[in-house]
């Protein structure tokens, strides 16, 4: 009996970055399929590929076991070109940004607000500060 060829799925991509001594490092981490579906493609690191693909096979779950859209709806864990899986980088590090300006905004209200104060009440409503202020509250 012949032997199955695998068919030639697609290498995915995703780039992370990592801090040292030496500052940022951005590094694109490829990911191989381990197998598809009709929408679908079950990805992990090229690394984790020989004992992942005998977790697929034998039906167990993994954290290291990714499953990522065919299509090109909205966003994935990672894509099957280097460009997409750049911009979605970007995208992920725009909003990084965003949450951390308004943690830093809350921080700053909240020690302005009780620089001279040793004690308050069970709720204290800070004065807040100009980017607080400034959010859309629509509620």
């Amino acid at each position: 009996m012949p032997e199955e060829k695998q068919p030639a799925w697609p290498d995915h991509f995703r780039y992370v970055d990592e801090i040292s001594p030496d500052g940022v490092t951005i590094i694109c981490q490829r990911f191989v399929v381990l197998r598809e579906s009709e929408h679908f493609y079950w990805i992990t690191r090229d690394r984790n590929v020989s004992w992942a693909a005998k977790l697929v096979a034998s039906g167990e779950k993994s954290p290291l076991i990714k499953r990522v859209s065919k299509e090109s709806y909205g966003r994935r864990y990672a894509y099957p070109e280097k460009s997409k899986a750049l911009n979605s980088y970007k995208v992920r590090k725009r909003r990084q940004l965003g949450h951390a300006q308004l943690a830093i905004e809350r921080a700053k209200a909240a020690l302005e607000d009780l620089k001279d104060v040793d004690a308050i009440n069970d709720e204290h409503l800070c004065s807040g500060g100009d980017y607080i202020k400034e959010l859309t509250w629509d509620c």
